[in-house]
């Protein structure tokens, strides 16, 4: 199994290694009742940039977004394990899409692909976690993370981005992925020991810095498209680079 560490800051590569390398989650995959709702989301890196190369372009201290839309009526709702107990997770299996350099005028877009690690087959999606019970009472995280949520009894997932309130954010970060809103937290991104397959190659992230103190992670109707062009860019799997 591939694997890595979420990163706020270098601080924090072990704290968000135990977050999901711990493992796995409760079973129990069933679709959530909330109203079908076809939902842009949107995890901004903050003050975090990346340095690394794909496909061949490489990038040097660029901010970073990650966007996905999907319909909010196919969430399944099961539960991560983690250091000191369970966390129950909201998973959504859907395209999720990088920009590196933000979405105005990215340097390149790619989509994240989906894999297989030993006998486990990793899919992309969208998830919020309640992650109190291994880090006290209204800590939580949403964002972007590959899982196995055929195994059993616990789902498997990897490592991903996203942002978190256990430093201080706006409250409500962890809901069942249906509803509008705007949170802001510290973000984080997987660190620089790991590698992920993309529409574009191979992703290699040579260094990650900042603390993501003003990351920022939005749920919104998918009448608004992230930067002009999410919805065409996920449906066609392309790569899209900033010429210079």
């Amino acid at each position: 199994m591939q694997h890595s560490t979420f990163v706020s800051s270098r601080d924090h590569r072990v704290f968000f290694l135990l977050l999901f390398l711990g493992g796995v989650g409760v079973a129990g995959l069933a679709v959530d009742p909330a109203e079908a709702a076809l939902m842009n989301y949107t995890l901004d890196g903050g003050n975090s940039t990346i340095s690394g190369s794909v496909g061949g372009t490489n990038f040097t201290n660029e901010s970073w977004t990650m966007t996905a839309t999907a319909d909010s009526s196919l969430v399944q709702n099961g539960t991560f394990s983690g250091l000191g107990g369970a966390i129950p997770t909201y998973f959504l299996p859907t395209t999720v899409a990088l920009w590196i350099g933000g979405t105005s005028s990215p340097v390149a877009t790619v989509t994240m692909s989906n894999y297989t690690s030993g006998s486990n087959s990793f899919v992309w999606g969208v998830f919020s976690s309640d992650t109190s019970a291994t880090y006290g009472q209204g800590r939580h995280a949403s964002g972007f993370s590959p899982a196995d949520l055929s195994t059993t009894p616990y789902w498997t997932a990897s490592t991903g981005a996203g942002v978190n309130n256990y430093f201080g954010g706006t409250p409500g970060i962890y809901n069942d992925l249906s509803a509008s809103g705007i949170w802001t937290g510290v973000s984080f991104i997987w660190s620089t020991d790991k590698n992920y397959m993309t529409s574009g190659g191979t992703l290699v992230l040579t260094d990650v810095n900042g603390d993501g103190s003003n990351g920022t992670w939005t749920i919104a109707n998918a009448s608004a498209v992230p930067g002009g062009g999410v919805a065409v860019l996920l449906a066609a799997g392309a790569v899209r680079r900033r010429r210079r």
